[in-house]
Parts: C-alpha cells; sequence; structure tokens
C-alpha cells in the first residue's frame, strides 16, 4: 500500500458516523489496514484530530405556546351525561333537544305505558281510568356508558327507564296515582351519582289531609330504588298533587306542589321519618294569591315548572299571578297580576323576557300568550299580548294551557329571526314573532291598546294542551288532532312573512307542513334527538318516531 493510500483510508476513519464507515465496523477497517500494511512494509499515517468548534450557549427549553382551539357551540351530543334534564329542557324552559329532525315519520318500536286509575276533574266525577301519558309528559334524556336512556312517567302510576334504542323497560318504580308531569334529572351534589325526581297525582282516593299523601318522589337513575319523598300540607288550593317539574340550580333542588308552596332542598342529605326519607328543606314559600282570587275558590294550584333568570326564579300560578322569587330565600322579588288560571310554565328568552300562556278562565278577556319584561316593575313588564279564540272544549274555555315554544337555542341569537310557537284550545297551531308588532289588542283584563305580535303561521290542529317544540328550522306539534306533525321553517320562502333578525337583517318567513304521523290524542310534549322523535299518547303506548332509513350517529368508544 502507498503512503496516499494510507491517508486515504485514514481520512475515512475520522469522519461519518461513530463507530461505522457506511455500514462497515471501524474496528474490522483498522485491523485489515494494520495487517495489509504490515504486508506492504509501510508505515501507518495518523489522522490528526479533528478541530474544536465553538458554538453559543443555548436555553434547553423553548418558551411555552398555548393554542386557543374553536369550542363547538352546544353540548356535545355523543359525550355521556344529562340531555334532556326535565320539562322544555332545563331551567331556560328553552331546549328540546338535537336535529336532524325527520320528515318521513314511521314506527321506530312503540312500547306499551298501559292505564291506571285516578280521581275525577270537574267534568267526570268518581274514579276514572286514563291511559298512556298525559300533560306535561316530557322524557328525560341521558346518555351513559355510550348508550341513551328514557325517563318517562305515566298513567299507569309508574317512572320508568327504557334503553332508547330499543324500547326495552329497564326498570319502573310505582307511584300512588298517575304521573301527569315531566321528571328531572340531576347529579346529587355529595356524590355526583344521577337521580330522577318526579311528581304525581296526590294518591286517589285518600282525603285531602291524609298524613300519607307524598306526591313528590327521588329514585336512583341506576336502580329506580327510591331516595326520598316530598310532601306540602294543605292549603286554600284544592289539590295536593304535583305536576311542576322541579329544576336543580347549583347544589339545591327547586320543588312546586299544587298546594302553592315551593321549596328549595338539600337533596343528598335526608332524615327517616315513618319509615321513609324526606330532603333537609333549606327555603319555603306559600303562592296562593291574594283577594283577587277570590272567584278563583280553590283552584290556586301551583301546576307550572320553575324558570331561571340570574337570580331570579319564576312561577305561574292557578291564582292568577306571575312571581319571581328570589332564589337565595324564595322571597317574591316580583308579582304580575294576569288574573286567569294559569298552567302554562314562565319559558324566557335569550334576550330576558318571559313568554307566559294565558287559559281563559275567571278574565273578562281572551287567553292567549304575554310577553313581560320582568327587569321592568310589575306595571310596565308588558310588551305584547296574542290573543286566541275562545272555545268549550273539556273543562276549559279557551286560551293557552300548554307552554310557548322558542327558538332561541337553534339560530334567533345569530341568524334567525326570533319567533315563538304554541297551541291553543281554539283548535289552531299558532307562530309569532317575538320582536316586532302589529297593530293592537284588548288584553286579558279588557285593557285596550295592547302590542301584538306579527302573525307568521296558523294551522287548523284540533287544538291541545301539549307544547309544541322547535328544533333547527322544524317545528314539532301534537294535539287532540291524533297526530304528531313536523312542520318546516323556510326563512327564504317566497311570498313569506317579512322579519327581521335581532342583526338587522331581513327575511320572509314561511312555514309548511312535511309529515304526519296518526295515533291517539297527544297531550305530552315530544323531544327530537339526532333524528328520532320520543313521545307518549294518550293511546297507551310510547312512541320512537323517525325515517326508518336514517341511522343515528354511535357514540364512539373510550379510548
Amino acid at each position: 500500500m502507498t503512503a496516499e493510500k494510507a491517508r486515504s483510508i485514514s481520512r475515512l476513519l475520522t469522519r461519518g458516523t461513530p463507530g461505522s464507515v457506511s455500514g462497515v465496523s471501524v474496528s474490522l477497517l483498522a485491523l485489515a489496514l494494520t495487517l495489509t500494511c504490515a504486508t506492504a512494509g509501510c508505515t501507518l499515517i495518523e489522522a490528526p484530530e479533528p478541530a474544536a468548534v465553538d458554538r453559543p450557549a443555548l436555553d434547553s427549553s423553548l418558551p411555552t405556546v398555548t393554542v386557543e382551539l374553536p369550542v363547538p357551540s352546544g353540548p356535545d351530543p355523543d359525550a355521556d351525561g344529562i340531555k334532556v334534564a326535565t320539562f322544555l329542557g332545563d331551567e331556560t324552559r328553552r331546549f328540546y333537544g338535537v336535529g336532524p329532525v325527520p320528515e318521513k315519520l314511521e314506527v321506530i318500536w312503540r312500547t306499551s305505558i298501559g292505564s291506571g286509575t285516578t280521581g275525577g276533574t270537574a267534568s267526570s266525577s268518581g274514579m276514572v281510568q286514563w291511559a298512556g301519558t298525559g300533560w306535561t309528559g316530557q322524557p328525560a334524556l341521558v346518555r351513559e356508558g355510550g348508550k341513551l336512556y328514557l325517563i318517562v312517567g305515566g298513567f299507569d302510576h309508574n317512572l320508568v327507564k327504557i334503553d332508547a334504542e330499543t324500547g326495552e323497560e329497564l326498570w319502573a318504580y310505582t307511584f300512588d296515582d298517575v304521573i301527569k308531569g315531566s321528571p328531572t334529572v340531576f347529579r346529587m351534589p355529595d356524590t355526583g351519582k344521577l337521580a330522577v325526581v318526579c311528581g304525581s297525582r296526590r294518591g286517589f282516593p285518600r282525603a285531602m289531609s291524609d298524613p300519607s299523601i307524598a306526591p313528590v318522589r327521588c329514585v336512583d337513575f341506576e336502580t329506580g330504588k327510591e331516595l326520598w319523598r316530598l310532601t306540602a300540607p294543605p292549603s286554600r288550593s284544592y289539590s295536593r298533587d304535583a305536576d311542576s317539574s322541579p329544576i336543580m340550580i347549583g347544589d339545591t333542588l327547586y320543588v312546586a306542589i299544587e298546594t302553592g308552596h315551593v321549596y328549595a332542598v338539600d337533596p343528598s342529605r335526608t332524615e327517616e321519618r315513618g319509615g321513609h326519607r324526606w330532603p333537609k328543606i333549606l327555603a319555603e314559600q306559600l303562592l296562593i294569591g291574594d283577594e283577587r282570587a277570590a272567584s278563583h275558590g280553590g283552584n290556586r294550584v301551583l301546576e307550572s315548572s320553575p324558570s331561571v333568570i340570574g337570580d331570579t326564579i319564576y312561577l305561574a300560578s292557578g291564582a292568577g299571578h306571575v312571581y319571581g322569587l328570589d332564589k337565595s330565600d324564595l322571597s317574591v322579588v316580583w308579582d304580575y297580576w294576569i288574573g286567569s288560571d294559569l298552567d302554562g310554565s314562565p319559558v324566557t328568552t335569550s334576550d330576558g323576557h318571559i313568554l307566559q300562556a294565558v287559559e281563559k278562565q275567571y278574565i273578562p278577556g281572551s287567553g292567549g300568550v304575554l310577553k313581560l319584561d320582568p327587569r321592568k316593575p310589575a306595571d310596565e313588564a308588558l310588551v305584547w299580548f296574542f290573543p286566541t279564540g275562545n272555545r268549550t272544549f273539556a273543562d276549559w274555555q279557551g286560551g293557552v294551557i300548554g307552554s310557548v315554544s322558542v327558538n332561541d337555542a337553534y339560530g334567533s341569537d345569530r341568524s334567525r329571526p326570533a319567533l315563538a310557537a304554541f297551541t291553543a284550545i281554539d283548535g289552531n297551531l299558532y307562530v309569532v314573532s317575538q320582536d316586532e308588532t302589529e297593530g293592537t289588542v284588548s288584553g286579558p283584563q279588557g285593557q285596550a291598546g295592547l302590542p301584538t305580535p306579527k302573525l307568521v303561521f296558523k294551522d287548523g290542529v284540533g287544538g291541545g294542551i301539549s307544547t309544541p317544540i322547535m328544533v333547527d328550522d322544524y317545528i314539532i306539534q301534537g294535539g287532540y288532532g291524533a297526530r304528531m306533525n313536523v312542520y318546516r321553517i323556510d326563512y327564504q320562502a317566497e311570498g313569506g312573512v317579512p322579519l327581521k333578525d335581532r342583526a338587522g337583517n331581513q327575511w320572509s318567513v314561511g312555514v309548511t307542513r312535511v309529515a304526519s304521523f296518526p295515533a291517539g290524542s297527544f297531550e305530552s310534549t315530544p323531544i327530537v334527538w339526532q333524528g328520532r322523535i320520543y313521545v307518549g299518547s294518550r293511546d297507551g303506548s310510547f312512541y320512537c318516531l323517525g325515517d326508518p332509513d336514517y341511522a343515528p350517529p354511535t357514540a364512539p368508544d373510550s379510548p
């Protein structure tokens, strides 16, 4: 080997990846070189040490960079949790589920609710038999472990948990009477476990003074086992039923009973009494009106469900008042007098107003719907009134018995005119503007010159006491026309009603019926969830309706 070849090999050894040269072991190359040199009699030239390179000192850590990811609008429908917590969704009473809304209605499944006995009404004395589900009768919805479950109260006296995919009944808790109201699902403050609270009629034929009457029950969501029960003493009201749906705010549960009593209770602190457990009462209030309710006799019942704006709880009373209560101690801080029997719940709007249904009873004027501004003194709070026609039907003479629905949770704050929908005893479904008025009318007490909202749509549906719901650009309505109807709202309809959204954009609004399902009469309020409509009927059944060709999304598996 020549000295030049030795230098070339030496250069190879001083560069490249430590320990190898083109994948060949350095030690093997060195051995080969030594043997070659020894054989050739040459002298091995040592390679020079590589020169040191000065480099600036660098911090070993980089500064933290925070990236704001966009937050999806609304709750995640596929995540576990309470989805529809109570009548009309939550404490605002304006959430009804998530779409898509089906435009084809077929039975996906149907389960029997059955029937039960109860006391009669003004038009039917003695014990009577009722079937299916009634007013308000809206199911609650929970997703747990990736599966959807319904909680339904029925006229068969049972509160049941149902698999929302199959209709299978998983447990039943038996009350002392028919269940008319809607259950409320909440988490226990101390354990975080899910619980269900619901009310029933008092337990006919028990006398009003019977100390065993306890129409409100709380049960475990998983098992249906009773956790506690609640009662209220007799009052000037003629009822001890519980149709109202309680609401959980923070760690406090607010419960209304038809005696006129409102309770704030700690649902996780209970005491044993008479073989049952009873929750700790933190505050209470009695709402039975004043001397202006003299014509009501004992009809001072508290049937509405409480709604919340800020620190104030609102309730409508059969004594003719819409009350505002301080949620800390239940003291009355606002009192708007209407004078009629009020069954519907105060529905709050996203801009801080209340929409209140008004029955035609004990008043010289018509029933209908009032828009109120509770930020103003009661004598200045009226914004508008929409009267409905008078009609004698069953025990009613007219007005609106159910509640009002709004589209606030589905676009009115961003890109849609604000609408309200309700079904009246006069036989019609009405859709009106929340914000725009047109002309004047007389009020419930005959007062003249009240502003009235623009009428957007009116359709003869046979009347009803069920509350229609608004999800996305749809209205879902049932009633005494013995049909569940779906209407599509077109905000760019040719020849529609001109309305502005709250950003000032102009729209042309029209409403069209796109689907209808015949069944028994519907007094209960439906919910919508991912292509399915869930609702009970007076025909004795609870229905899951939708398009059988549509596959609802399934919750992703846990990682």
